[in-house]
């Protein structure tokens, strides 16, 4: 995982990602500025010594706008940062198994329009097949679609809740519950009902837009076709599609979301998109989109995978007799400054002894030193030589098997 956390790392700072650190404990209050209701009854909340309310980060966009924010307001616009962290939720299964999890993520802040949307989600392509992913599909969708359905509708405040927290769970059961219960008449039904199914390219947006009659998702379909045409000039048409369904449950998100599915997991292992008002809450306004990679949920892709990456393995195993130890050592410390991986043992051994050692641990060689003279070398798979501990050393850093 940890491999796997570096790969992701190294291609967001090849974009001009510059990585930030940020706390796991926040004061209430700031994460109250940037979360809706419902994620702030996830946090997991309790006292300091003075009596204030802290919480444990339940995800790291907010954090990261304070620091925008605060820290780095002298930075010029646009500005892009990355990172990495544990976040926990009060629901378990949210993100993983477990209540906490470890996210990676991206921040592209200050700059708006499609070519920075089309930017973070091409970056979010490239880190999965960094990973090693190979079947995924990213679902590309808007905010403001289906804002722009719900604004029109004769139904209370709560049910728009409602039908937003169904839409962005995709409990399509659930939302054809809360349909029937209201007086929307039946065509208006039918189209709410409709739309979460329609998936695909740019025929999508062209059926959807002789469907609609209000101009924020009238936008919010011209938005999708212009990032999508910028993806599509990029080479990653294939790797995504239109979903008008898609929606955040995070009340930031504004315009452009989008997910990324691997595996048959079923659930999402990249979210994002853009929030062009959350920087507003922290003093400093700004455009903004981003998104994350649920890392629990890429190891549970890439498990059994034929792109799983495997652990390091063990250059050698220096095992030694009573005379050998401080030989062993000098020579434990020689493979280690030519870059390899040694474990030198801790206890005197004989030959035959060493060998089951050094298979446990799984070594590619093992080194038996008898003296400040010499010692015996077997790789894994080859003969038993006798050579000095110097000339081992010249060995195996020349490559040798």
């Amino acid at each position: 995982m940890r491999a796997t956390q570096e790969a992701l790392l190294a291609e967001m700072r090849s974009w001009g990602y510059r990585y930030v650190v940020t706390p796991t404990v926040e004061s209430l209050a700031v994460l109250e500025r940037g979360l809706g209701v419902q994620q702030r009854r996830r946090l997991f909340k309790f006292a300091d010594g003075d009596g204030s309310l802290l919480a444990l980060v339940g995800e790291r966009t907010v954090p990261v706008a304070r620091l925008i924010a605060g820290k780095l307001r002298s930075q010029p616009l646009p500005i892009r940062l990355c990172y990495s962290g544990s976040v926990l939720v009060n629901e378990a299964g949210r993100f993983s198994r477990r209540r906490e999890s470890h996210q990676l993520g991206a921040e592209l802040v200050g700059a708006p329009g499609a070519v920075a949307d089309a930017e973070v989600i091409a970056l979010a392509v490239r880190c999965l097949d960094a990973a090693g992913l190979r079947d995924y599909q990213v679902d590309v969708g808007h905010q403001e679609f289906f804002a722009g359905l719900l604004a029109g509708l004769a139904v209370p405040t709560q049910t728009k809740v409602d039908i937003q927290e169904a839409l962005a769970g995709r409990d399509l059961v659930r939302l054809e519950t809360i349909l029937a219960d209201t007086s929307l008449r039946t065509a208006e039904h039918e189209l709410l009902l409709r739309f979460p199914a329609l998936r695909g390219g740019a025929e999508i947006l062209e059926a959807a837009s002789g469907l609609v009659q209000n101009e924020r998702s009238a936008r919010a379909l011209e938005d999708l076709r212009r990032v999508l045409s910028i993806l599509d000039g990029q080479g990653l048409g294939g790797s995504v599609q239109i979903d008008l369904g898609a929606s955040r449950d995070f009340d930031y998100y504004t315009g452009v979301v989008f997910e990324a599915y691997g595996g048959d997991l079923g659930r999402p292992v990249v979210q994002g998109g853009r929030y062009d008002h959350l920087l507003s809450g922290f003093g400093r306004p700004a455009p903004a989109t981003g998104f994350v990679v649920h890392m629990d949920l890429v190891g549970e892709t890439l498990q059994g995978s034929p792109a799983r990456r495997a652990l390091p393995s063990l250059s050698a195993a220096v095992a030694w007799s009573a005379e050998g130890l401080e030989s062993a050592l000098r020579l434990g410390s020689s493979l280690r400054l030519f870059g390899m991986r040694a474990v030198v043992d801790t206890q005197p051994r004989s030959l035959g002894a060493a060998r089951r050692w050094s298979a446990g641990l799984g070594a590619n060689h093992l080194i038996h030193v008898t003296g400040a003279a010499e010692a015996a070398w077997q790789p894994r798979a080859g003969r038993l030589r006798k050579l000095p501990p110097e000339q081992v050393v010249g060995r195996l850093a020349g490559g040798a098997r």
